[in-house]
């Protein structure tokens, strides 16, 4: 496989998963709060630490990857985020979440920020649209993704049920 494809797979699928991961917490934050018994103004803070990570690393790391490599520092993110994801479904305390959310933040952060540049090195000429077309579809994909699985959740629970047309949202 040439490299080009395999440096889009890679920053797809990591980018995919970091923008699931901020959207099927907030589907999924009444389960999320019930189990860990705590209200939903901490709850509120599972969401917003990680996406709060990801917007206050940006810059920083944007500048980290000129220096030190992006595929270095893309790694690494990948390293955090899959290490802060392992904690975050481990946690069984909403302290522990919110510290495990903010790691997953970060690597997120890394994740964002090179994603798009790892591409845009590895695709020259007419073909750099496509990759970075292919990589911001991932984006999109795992934002809706994470969105619509709660929704198809609702759809077989109300069919269960017996009255579809009684769909609460």
């Amino acid at each position: 496989m040439e490299y080009k494809w395999v440096v889009l797979t890679v920053t797809t699928v990591g980018i995919f998963m970091a923008t699931l991961d901020s959207s099927i917490i907030v589907v999924g934050l009444p389960q999320v709060v019930s189990s860990l018994r705590t209200n939903l103004v901490e709850g509120v803070w599972f969401i917003t630490i990680y996406r709060l990570m990801i917007t206050v690393l940006l810059v920083g790391i944007g500048r980290m990857a000129d220096l030190y490599g992006r595929v270095r520092l893309y790694n690494l993110g990948f390293a955090i985020f899959s290490l802060g994801s392992l904690l975050s479904g481990l946690s069984i305390t909403a302290e522990m979440l919110l510290a495990f959310r903010l790691i997953q933040g970060v690597g997120a952060a890394f994740l964002f920020v090179n994603s798009v540049a790892i591409v845009t090195d590895a695709f020259a000429g007419n073909e750099l649209g496509k990759g970075i077309g292919i990589n911001q579809v991932a984006i999109n994909a795992g934002t809706i993704t994470g969105y619509t699985r709660h929704l198809r959740h609702l759809l077989v629970k109300e069919e269960a049920e017996g009255d579809p047309s009684s769909c609460s949202w």
